[in-house]
């Protein structure tokens, strides 16, 4: 790994350490805007449960590994990574306080990851991808992926003025070295997967987020889900969906 590349790693370490020091997500400003695109994490959800099912998965960027937790009940064995030594340390506390077996937490550095080659039938993560190079975090989605398996991400993109604006102001809110998604970033995913399906979410959604808690709020839901970029969904698959 050159220089250039361990400082951003190691920039990104630090600021998540501090965002999670106080064992809770500390970005409740931005919540508001995460609930004017529900249905992309909506089906996001329920995509991560069906594909976990009697699997063996890995969360990509998993945090306090709540996501990863929650399926226990369903997979086989999940496992989950971060580069934050604090939010990984309170997620395997959580594990052990709740008796879990088959849920592990590590830290690790998700662009060189210690598992083997074709260990995961479903990898999943939210708004990790742009946190990475994207091409070393490709290359490793696929050598850990077994042949049939199958990613899922959410991921926000970089094409809505508005939104873009608003990170220009908000800059405590985020590391110096992200970069949310771009379309032609889509091709690094065809480029590494067999198969991909990639949704578009939220051309309006900071102005819906005005409506939220008014009577318009069913309004403001099919308005937020209009089909232009600002959060993505794509599914990708190594070797054809539904092999497994």
């Amino acid at each position: 790994m050159d220089g250039g590349a361990v400082d951003r790693v190691e920039r990104e370490r630090q600021f998540h350490d501090a965002r999670f020091a106080g064992g809770e997500d500390d970005r409740v400003a931005q919540l508001k805007y995460y609930d004017a695109i529900k249905g992309c994490f909506d089906r996001y959800a329920r995509r991560r449960l069906e594909l976990a099912k009697d699997a063996v998965v890995l969360e990509y960027g998993c945090a306090h590994g709540y996501n990863a937790i929650a399926l226990a009940g369903v997979a086989k064995r999940v496992e989950g990574i971060d580069i934050s030594k604090q939010a990984v340390d309170a997620g395997n506390n959580e594990i052990r306080e709740r008796g879990i077996t088959n849920v592990n937490l590590s830290v690790q550095n998700a662009e060189a990851m210690d598992f083997s080659d074709g260990t995961f039938d479903f990898v999943f993560g939210s708004g990790i991808l742009h946190h990475l190079d994207y091409e070393k975090a490709m290359a490793e989605l696929r050598r850990v992926l077994k042949p049939g398996g199958v990613v899922l991400f959410t991921e926000p993109l970089g094409h809505n003025p508005a939104i873009e604006y608003y990170r220009k102001k908000t800059p405590e809110a985020r590391t110096p070295d992200e970069h949310p998604l771009l379309v032609p970033d889509f091709k690094k995913f065809d480029q590494t997967f067999d198969q991909t399906d990639v949704r578009l979410y939220g051309l309006t959604s900071l102005g819906s987020v005005l409506f939220r808690k008014t009577p318009l709020r069913r309004l403001r839901e099919r308005w937020g889900r209009r089909s232009t970029p600002s959060c993505c969904a794509s599914l990708a698959s190594n070797g054809g969906l539904g092999t497994r």
